[in-house]
């Protein structure tokens, strides 16, 4: 598999492998981060996307329904439920416009809405009126800022015309994206977005052409993803964005501090886009990736007895691995959540840097998120460990791709990292998995990669000529000599 950037971020064009274990290095500011918030946005947002689709189908109905309710209850405060005998035959009405809680639980609310509306087409005019004529109140002119309100029994042939209408905007724009292609691309478009903070394109070059595409390795490979950016939003012109992809899982770690605090209210992504006249995706189910992670951190195992079996067996080494730094188990509550060792209970705020980057990784394993159809994001995991610890977790990181299948994309600062990443890499036999490129700049700000594999040389040279400078000042302040610079 493999992934082509043009022009995204500060991104000129790239093609990057993801085969297994890809790693990028480069200076600060290279755009290193702008491939995993790509990857981890287009991944994520056609995960289950049926599902997801089919959530925020009924999201969608139950606030076009909010609107229904008000068109037919303007004018009116509601005095209490009628009596059953009298709306028997509109129990769909009685859900909708008597506060029946059962509205909150329906599963299928397209089911629900149908029989609304065939019971709001054919419902008594006589028995409305008289429930409305007795058993609800008129607003007073003066509360109503002297506005003459008509009668009830006018108002409700009215209100039903406006609400039917609603209803059937409501329906085409339902039946509208069977095959849910809009659908797909609206939801890449707004996890991208929300990544992003919606500055998709250059900032130095915000008219020029942007290109994603996510294909398996080769020319005549399968594309999985293909589209353009204009604007900062993904170009709607009819085809499909999509087309299946052998990965279904994705988590981007950025910030072993995500531990701290499971429990924070997630802030709803803002609706950042307009393109659609019905907006059937949900904007506050799009996750950001640290959204998404504390969720998969906090939730239940999801693997079965068998699959947790045949997991063990492959997990040995890295267990072992994992142990050596962090041994023990978590326990999460709604009250607090903590890390249990040796009897001892330490809250997982209280734990070391550190082992926090560890710790993410055992959770998720133990939940069985990390298998073959996953992709695992690592924006520099080793910034909290000491060199002995990222020799471990290198180590971790190349049996993760070669024990489980996980593809690793990780970006990385160290040249001791680096080195210990490399050498497990040939200590296991991965050379035909493993990918490292380079950042390298190409004029008006922008950067590509340079895949390296042949000339390893260059990204040790690179780090070293940092080192090499740090240590030829301090052999010259140390021995006495200095230059008119130094003053």
């Amino acid at each position: 598999m493999q992934i082509r950037l043009k022009n995204i971020g500060i991104i000129n064009d790239s093609t990057l492998a993801l085969d297994g274990l890809t790693v990028i290095t480069g200076k600060n500011n290279s755009g290193k981060t702008t491939v995993g918030k790509t990857l981890y946005a287009i991944l994520d947002a056609v995960a289950d996307v049926q599902k997801k689709a089919q959530i925020d189908r009924n999201l969608y109905i139950r606030g076009q329904l909010a609107e229904v309710w008000q068109t037919l209850t303007t004018g009116f405060r509601f005095s209490y439920k009628p009596e059953k005998s009298e709306f028997s035959r509109y129990p769909a009405l009685c859900i909708l416009l008597f506060g029946e809680d059962i509205l909150n639980s329906l599963q299928d609310m397209e089911i629900y809405a149908h029989q609304f509306e065939e019971e709001l087409r054919v419902v008594d005019s006589a028995l409305m009126e008289s429930y409305r004529i007795n058993n609800l109140r008129y607003i007073s002119e003066e509360t109503a800022g002297g506005i003459r309100f008509a009668k009830p029994q006018e108002d409700f042939d009215v209100q039903r015309q406006q609400a039917l209408a609603l209803l059937e905007r409501m329906f085409n724009a339902l039946e509208r994206d069977p095959d849910l292609v809009d659908y797909t691309r609206e939801s890449i478009n707004q996890t991208l977005r929300a990544e992003f903070s919606g500055q998709i394109q250059p900032v130095r070059a915000p008219d020029a052409a942007s290109l994603v595409e996510l294909s398996e390795s080769g020319s005549s490979g399968p594309v999985y993803f293909h589209f353009s950016v204009e604007g900062n939003s993904i170009v709607n012109d009819g085809h499909p964005v999509f087309g299946g992809v052998p990965v279904k899982k994705v988590y981007m770690v950025d910030d072993p501090f995500i531990l701290d605090d499971f429990n924070a209210p997630r802030h709803p992504a803002r609706l950042l886009s307009h393109d659609m006249p019905e907006m059937i995706v949900t904007p506050t189910r799009i996750q950001t990736h640290n959204q998404k992670l504390k969720r998969a951190l906090r939730m239940p195992a999801t693997s079965n007895i068998f699959e947790q079996t045949v997991l063990d067996a492959n997990l040995k080494t890295i267990r072992e691995q994992i142990d050596s730094v962090v041994s023990g188990s978590f326990k999460f509550s709604e009250e607090s959540n903590y890390y249990l060792q040796n009897g001892a209970k330490v809250k997982l705020g209280n734990m070391a840097t550190g082992s926090k980057m560890f710790s993410i990784i055992k959770i998720l394993l133990e939940k069985g998120e990390l298998d073959g159809s996953t992709m695992l994001i690592l924006d520099e995991p080793e910034a909290h460990l000491h060199p002995q610890w990222q020799n471990a977790f290198a180590e971790v990181i190349v049996l993760l791709v070669r024990e489980l299948g996980v593809r690793v994309l990780l970006t990385t600062h160290s040249p001791n990292f680096m080195l210990a990443l490399d050498a497990h890499m040939r200590k296991y036999d991965m050379g035909d998995r493993t990918n490292f490129y380079q950042t390298e700049a190409v004029g008006g700000g922008f950067v590509r990669y340079q895949c390296v594999n042949d000339n390893m040389e260059r990204i040790y040279d690179d780090f070293l000529r940092y080192l090499s400078e740090m240590k030829e000042l301090r052999d010259r302040y140390m021995s006495g000599r200095r230059t008119s610079d130094d003053q």
